[in-house]
C-alpha cells in the first residue's frame, strides 16, 4: 500500500486555512442604529452603522418606499469601523439603507438595512 502525500495535504492544510480564515472575511454590518428590521415611534436624526472591520463605504442611500432614493453624506474619506452621519427629517413610513463598502480584504461588499418610522417625524 502506497501512501499518497497529496491525499494527506488538505488534511494538513486545514487547521491552518481555519485559524486564518477570519483575515478572509468580508465587510458586514456588525449593528446599526435605527437596527435593521426596526419599528421606531418617531423618527431618528441619525444614522449610525458598525462594520466587523475597518471599511470604506463607497455608496450610502436612503430611500422611503416608492420614493427615488436619496443619496447620505459626506461619506468619510478613510476606511472606518463605525460611520454615524445625520439624517434629514423623516416622515411615518417604511425606509430602506443601502451601502456598499470596500473591504480591509480589497472585497467589495453591500447590503441594506430597513426601518419602519410609525410615528411622526421627530423635532
Amino acid at each position: 500500500m502506497t501512501i499518497r502525500p497529496a491525499l494527506f495535504a488538505p488534511l494538513l492544510l486545514a487547521p491552518f486555512l481555519l485559524a486564518t480564515g477570519a483575515a478572509w472575511g468580508h465587510a458586514h454590518v456588525k449593528s446599526s442604529a435605527p437596527a435593521d428590521k426596526s419599528t421606531l415611534a418617531t423618527a431618528p436624526t441619525r444614522l449610525a452603522i458598525t462594520f466587523n472591520e475597518p471599511a470604506l463605504v463607497t455608496v450610502l442611500t436612503l430611500q422611503q418606499d416608492g420614493a427615488t432614493p436619496a443619496p447620505l453624506g459626506p461619506l468619510p474619506k478613510e476606511p472606518a469601523r463605525d460611520l454615524a452621519l445625520p439624517l434629514p427629517a423623516l416622515a411615518a413610513g417604511h425606509y430602506t439603507v443601502k451601502w456598499r463598502a470596500l473591504g480591509d480584504d480589497g472585497h467589495v461588499t453591500s447590503g441594506a438595512l430597513r426601518f419602519t418610522v410609525a410615528g411622526s417625524k421627530s423635532p
